[in-house]
């Protein structure tokens, strides 16, 4: 790290050390892992920097604000670099056993202008999140359900949908997760004591730009239990100004009922599909004419299969070339990212072949030109069949068409 670099990372950490409040009577507890909790710090009133929320074109109040950065937090929470992790106080072995047993996870924290709890549980093999909930204090709702995301306005009596579970752990809080760690790049460690406990932690700060945008985190650690406890997002790469959003207290569940995840609603409220989007700070690296394939002469639907079965096509070759090719937001992650998250060679739920790409169920626009959503069926080397809906962005170069993929639209599900 040069001096620059190590000058930023001291002012972030000095920063983050100094607005912990020491509660008056900490206590920890192996299970509830954050007992010794921060003070709920005052409402920030400052807006949503412009492009970090994909939905603020149709939704104007601060609690809905906290809705997508949601998205954008918990979609990519924790990469980071685990080489840094030279202490034997900190395996990944011990940290996959402390997390091995637990199926769900209860969140709060803060955005600007106000705060949220958040609960999600995972899938029967622990490899994502299926269900979410979050609960805005000034009474707006996101939830999942069937595969499609809710977004219950109460001020503007307005439910927004779409059809793609676009909130939730792409990675859940696991061992896929932990293998993950090892394979990121422009991750920092350092580590610390926490000034209410006493306890050791580890603070792992990381930025990328995804399918989601520009978006960095500081993500606390408790070294003892292997687990993360606290977290700070930001839409942005340099951690400017407030945190989108503050989780603050993180606890763990081997389980939790059906009935957290019921969004109660009030009659009469209109429902409005979102339009499909993505970040306009992306666009520039969809531009490059060398990337993609060429649209000339074809419709939007036979450009978008063509586009797409390169890409897949790639990940089952294992080539990763054609896959920066197909999709350009690949190269912002790193070769070892991308083998280990994407083309998984040694995984049992690596894509084997592609079974069925459907038709454009969503279409919208950016600068760069029209942008589609299509969805594509997968066979993985376990058997498992999943659907996938991707992006598509569409562009006129010069004389040219042609097109390259943005990235998944929400996350996959599998077909029973």
């Amino acid at each position: 790290m040069n001096t620059n670099e190590t000058k930023k990372t001291e002012h972030y950490v000095r920063s983050y050390l100094e607005s912990l409040p020491v509660p008056e009577a900490a206590s920890v507890d192996e299970k509830v892992l954050a007992d010794a909790l921060r003070t709920m710090h005052t409402k920030r009133q400052q807006a949503a920097l412009p492009g970090a929320l994909s939905w603020r074109m149709i939704m104007t109040s601060k609690t809905s604000k906290l809705a997508a950065v949601v998205m954008i937090a918990v979609a990519l929470l924790f990469v980071f670099n685990s080489s840094r992790f030279g202490s034997s106080a900190w395996a990944l072995e011990d940290a996959i056993k402390a997390l091995r047993d637990y199926g769900a996870v209860y969140i709060v924290g803060a955005f600007p202008g106000g705060t949220a709890e958040i609960w999600m549980r995972a899938d029967k093999a622990r490899s994502q999140s299926t269900d979410i909930i979050v609960k805005g204090s000034q009474g707006a709702i996101t939830w999942t359900k069937n595969g499609s995301t809710y977004h219950y306005e109460p001020g503007q009596n307005t439910v927004y949908y779409e059809g793609a579970m676009t909130v939730g752990f792409s990675q859940w809080l696991g061992p896929r997760l932990l293998e993950m760690l090892g394979s990121a790049e422009n991750s920092e460690q350092i580590r610390g004591k926490d000034p209410a406990t006493g306890r050791d932690r580890v603070l792992l700060l990381c930025s990328l730009i995804d399918a989601n945008g520009a978006q960095a985190w500081n993500i606390e650690f408790d070294v003892a239990s292997k687990l993360p406890i606290t977290f700070k997002q930001w839409p942005n790469l340099d951690r400017h100004g407030p945190p989108g959003f503050e989780a603050y207290k993180v606890v763990y569940y081997e389980n939790l009922p059906d009935s957290i995840f019921d969004a109660h609603i009030p009659d009469g409220v209109q429902y409005v599909e979102k339009p499909l989007m993505i970040p306009e700070e992306a666009l520039g690296i969809l531009s490059n004419p060398q990337d993609g394939v060429s649209a000339e002469g074809l419709t939007q639907q036979e450009a978008a299969e063509k586009v797409l079965e390169a890409m897949f096509q790639a990940v089952i070759e294992q080539d990763m070339e054609q896959l920066k090719k197909m999709c350009p937001l690949c190269r912002n992650w790193g070769d070892e990212f991308l083998r280990k998250v994407i083309l998984k060679p040694d995984k049992e739920d690596r894509i084997v072949e592609i079974l069925k790409i459907g038709q454009i169920t969503k279409t919208g626009q950016t600068k760069l030109g029209p942008i589609a959503a299509i969805p594509i069926t997968l066979l993985r080397q376990d058997g498992v069949t999943a659907e996938q809906q991707m992006i598509v962005q569409f562009r006129q170069i010069g004389s040219e068409s042609s097109c390259v993929v943005h990235g998944p639209r929400g996350l996959p599900h599998k077909i029973e």
